[in-house]
């Protein structure tokens, strides 16, 4: 999957989209009159902002299967859940290139391969970049300070801003296939900061 672009991250500068991408994370899949009923949106606008989502990547559709003619209603989807086939994907690809690291590479050469943790740092580093963050990891791993949120003033008032922020977070470093976690997003921990934690879970013995 081709990393995003900063203008794919500023599809989510509105809270409407927000609040669509919310509601199918919390609730899985919606079809939009659902998804209408759940936010209070117009059809319309609603249709508008789900397509949106969807040429950035935040979303997809599949038809609902019907017995009747003509055309079928279209169900959404996040491509963020954890059930949803663009993320299984995404894994998939990930655990496959690890596979292949550890049959082919030398094993000389296999100590000189990047960490696994150090690629899941180097995935979260991308994602704040594209999001227009600034942000500062702890020598531990197990912290990161962002600064100076681009949604903050969306976010204040939105605490579903963060809560979804906290799942693309979860993502950027579950998809690179290592041994870190994101544990919490503590929004306003500063003046202008918000940090994350992460732990790193002990191996399990075979």
């Amino acid at each position: 999957m081709a990393p995003r672009r900063p203008s794919d991250y500023r599809t989510l500068a509105s809270l409407s989209r927000i609040n669509l991408l919310h509601e199918l994370l919390q609730h899985g899949p919606q079809t939009v009159t659902e998804l209408v009923e759940a936010t209070g949106l117009h059809h319309n606008t609603a249709r508008e902002h789900l397509h949106r989502l969807i040429d950035a990547g935040f979303v997809e559709s599949e038809p609902v299967p019907t017995s009747t003619k003509g055309r079928p209603k279209l169900r959404y989807r996040t491509t963020q859940g954890p059930e949803s086939p663009a993320r299984q994907s995404r894994l998939r690809a990930a655990e496959i290139r690890t596979a292949l690291i550890r049959k082919f590479l030398p094993v000389e050469d296999i100590t000189a391969e990047r960490s696994p943790a150090a690629r899941q740092l180097d995935s979260l580093d991308d994602h704040m970049e594209q999001c227009g963050f600034t942000a500062e990891i702890a020598v531990d791993y197990l912290h990161m300070t962002m600064h100076d949120c681009p949604f903050s003033e969306l976010a204040r008032n939105n605490p579903q801003v963060c809560e979804v922020h906290l799942v693309l977070l979860t993502n950027a470093v579950d998809d690179a296939d290592g041994p870190l976690r994101v544990r919490e997003l503590h929004p306003f921990s500063g003046p202008r900061t918000c940090t994350v934690d992460m732990e790193h879970p002990p191996a399990v013995e075979h």
